[in-house]
């Protein structure tokens, strides 16, 4: 089976938003809305339609971005199995993924306006403690920033 990669896809409404920082999950005061702000009602990224930049991210995550200034931030985990991926549609099995082996964490920062890597930071290596649902990844949680750390 191919590696499944995480793409890393802003839409033009992050880029509205320059003026305002987006430093934790849902945002300033975590209520989800960038105030006076409108953003895309639908968006295409195999056509660019709504979408600024692509980069693509090796690993699986489900946290979201996080914004500062003119760096977005994201988090990742690597698994050093190459099949490693999510199982995604509707079924009913609730088995957490059997044998999971050495996973890399990851933060990436990037250039708000190109995608650009900026830089990379390995924050945490081993096999993961505690095992993951079929449809998650151990790069769930959202990191949190206030301009001069990161929390991941």
């Amino acid at each position: 089976m191919k590696r499944i990669s995480s793409v890393c896809l802003i839409l033009i409404f992050t880029f509205t938003v320059a003026a305002q920082n987006w430093p934790q999950f849902r945002g300033p005061g975590a209520s989800g809305v960038a105030d006076g702000k409108t953003t895309p009602t639908a968006w295409d990224a195999a056509k660019m339609t709504n979408v600024k930049w692509k980069t693509e991210i090796p690993g699986l995550a489900h946290s979201s971005p996080v914004v500062w200034d003119d760096r977005v931030f994201v988090t990742t985990a690597i698994s050093s199995d190459p099949k490693a991926s999510l199982r995604v549609g509707l079924y009913g099995d609730v088995e957490p993924v059997a044998q999971e082996p050495k996973h890399t964490w990851r933060v990436y920062a990037l250039d708000k306006r190109t995608g650009k890597i900026l830089w990379e930071r390995t924050a945490y290596e081993g096999v993961p403690k505690v095992k993951r649902h079929t449809k998650a990844t151990h790069a769930s949680s959202t990191p949190a920033t206030d301009g001069k750390h990161i929390v991941a």
